[in-house]
């Protein structure tokens, strides 16, 4: 099961760097929003990642649903 941060593996594929420094550097210099350990790790989400390559796994829907009809109404013709 795959977590919701990136591994550092897969970080690394991903900046094509190693080093912590240069990832955050590639990160920093291309917008993208990351966290940072208190050794210096950036730690990017699995999430933000499919939405910054425009990656769509049918998440979202595509198009708005009908708004709803409302149920009851109140009769507010004699109310003075």
């Amino acid at each position: 099961m795959e977590t919701e941060i990136l591994s550092d593996e897969e970080l690394a594929e991903l900046t094509g760097y190693k080093a912590r420094g240069y990832q955050r550097r590639w990160l920093e210099a291309r917008g993208w929003v990351f966290i940072e350990t208190r050794s210096g790790r950036p730690l990017v989400g699995r999430h933000y990642v499919r939405m910054k390559l425009g990656v769509s796994h049918g998440v979202m829907p595509t198009a708005l649903p009908p708004p709803a009809v409302p149920t009851w109404t109140p009769d507010i013709s004699k109310v003075r």
